[in-house]
């Protein structure tokens, strides 16, 4: 008898899916580099382990993380803010595709960044979040320099804001 994972991602895709160096978009050590980690935690507060991955990008960058322990880590360049057709801007910001077991698809949320309130309060797409979930979106600072904590809640009390991807 051969055994197998019973999860739709996590141990059975977690080497293929984050080879070396997709993980981060820039080096650390880089000026513009900005480092955001967390945790991605299910509807009881509990991290799901090594059952997720998320994938952030802006139209400059792309990088792939897997939770370890429920934890995630990734080291990107700040994003510049974009200007849609329309006129409007977008404050700089990633968006995160969350992909984790017992989901038939991506969830898609996003993360601003908490030095940009300015651009934050005038973003057309943050102003279309009731305005008491939109610091769900925000990145908060931690002790270090350029790091941030970015938590995933799946469900429950401070659930997450999800977008629909159509």
């Amino acid at each position: 008898m051969i055994l197998t994972p019973a999860q739709t991602c996590g141990p059975l895709f977690g080497f293929a899916m984050t080879p070396p160096g997709i993980t981060q978009t820039v080096a650390e050590d880089d000026p513009g580099a900005v480092v955001i980690e967390g945790m991605v935690l299910d509807g009881q507060g509990d991290h799901v382990d090594y059952g997720a991955f998320l994938e952030l990008w802006s139209q400059e960058q792309a990088c792939r993380v897997r939770t370890l322990e429920g934890r995630f880590r990734a080291v990107v360049r700040k994003p510049e803010p974009v200007t849609l057709p329309d006129g409007n801007r977008l404050a700089p910001h990633l968006s995160i595709f969350v992909f984790t077991r017992g989901l038939a698809g991506p969830l898609a949320t996003k993360v601003y960044f908490p030095d940009e309130e300015q651009a934050n309060g005038s973003d057309a797409i943050l102003r279309q979040v009731p305005e008491a979930r939109r610091p769900l979106l925000i990145a908060q600072p931690t002790d270090v320099e350029r790091h941030l904590r970015y938590d995933i809640r799946l469900q429950g009390e401070r659930e997450s804001v999800f977008f629909s991807i159509d």
